[in-house]
């Protein structure tokens, strides 16, 4: 299945609780919503989770948690401690609304080179899925690819890091995957690429996603998330890659038009897939047609 859905509340939505979220994605025909939990403040809400989640069940809304943007696995002490408890409460508020995805940044690599950063994170994260598990909590944590050279998270740290610590799972967020890979997503062999990366290091079965246009500065650094219409990566290759091969995304928008690029997005693979479809009727029909005139040239 595709379920597509926005970062956060709808900006469309009347209301701003998470319940009026869930409510409005399942209006406007998505299916997942990503809870942002980007600033650590506490959720309002976190009484009603069991409720909330029972509601995002039954409209057929797969719920994700994203902690928040300053986590710092590889900083000091106290950095890395306040991570690790804000992940752990993700985890506890993820389970009562019934949420599947955990979603996570690492942070910079401080003084850390790449082979330090990813063995200090596998007894980290070891440490955390151990968490979860003796807790019961039910979410999978999935680790996001970075876009900055300051920050952990290239393609195959990540990879490396899921392999070596079960249960964890990575998070593609395709406009950083970009920026990080020197704006190599050109054609649907690159996004083929990194589809069959994951599926041949990691076994996936479900890609979680996150796409949006993105902007870049003089230097050619990533800049900041744009409406996917402005954006250099082309929406459609990817659509076509997703289709051809029947994978299971979550797409979730990442774009400051939030749900109407998640509309958006949905619409585009509609389009991909009405046109499969046809080029397949159209290639039926050919060869109904070869077969009729090869058994008329018999008789």
């Amino acid at each position: 299945m595709i379920r597509f859905g926005p970062a956060g509340i709808p900006l469309s939505c009347k209301g701003r609780t998470i319940r009026d979220g869930i409510e409005d994605i399942h209006a406007l025909g998505l299916h997942a919503m990503e809870i942002q939990l980007v600033r650590g403040k506490a959720v309002n809400e976190v009484d009603d989770f069991e409720e909330l989640g029972e509601i995002a069940h039954s409209l057929d809304i797969y719920m994700a948690i994203h902690a928040p943007y300053y986590m710092d696995f590889l900083g000091n002490g106290y950095m890395r401690n306040k991570s690790s408890k804000f992940l752990q409460f993700a985890g506890e508020i993820g389970t009562r609304i019934g949420a599947r995805t955990i979603v996570t940044h690492v942070g910079p690599y401080h003084d850390h080179s790449s082979r330090e950063a990813i063995e200090a994170l596998v007894l980290m994260f070891r440490g955390l899925r151990n968490h979860y598990l003796q807790h019961n909590y039910r979410p999978r944590i999935g680790v996001e690819l970075s876009g900055r050279p300051d920050l952990f998270g290239t393609l195959r740290e990540i990879t490396e890091l899921c392999q070596r610590v079960r249960g964890l799972v990575p998070i593609i967020n395709w406009p950083h995957l970009h920026a990080r890979g020197n704006r190599w997503l050109n054609d649907r062999e690159s996004f083929k690429k990194v589809f069959d990366f994951f599926k041949t290091n990691l076994r996936l079965q479900e890609f979680y996603c996150h796409f949006s246009g993105i902007e870049f500065d003089i230097d050619g650094n990533e800049r900041h998330y744009a409406p996917v219409k402005k954006g250099e990566i082309k929406f459609e290759h990817l659509a076509e890659v997703i289709l051809e091969n029947n994978y299971d995304v979550v797409m979730i928008s990442d774009s400051p038009l939030m749900e109407h690029d998640a509309m958006y997005m949905k619409l585009i693979m509609e389009r991909v897939e009405s046109r499969r479809q046809e080029r397949v009727a159209r290639r039926e029909a050919s060869e109904r047609i070869r077969q009729v005139r090869e058994a008329a040239a018999e008789a």
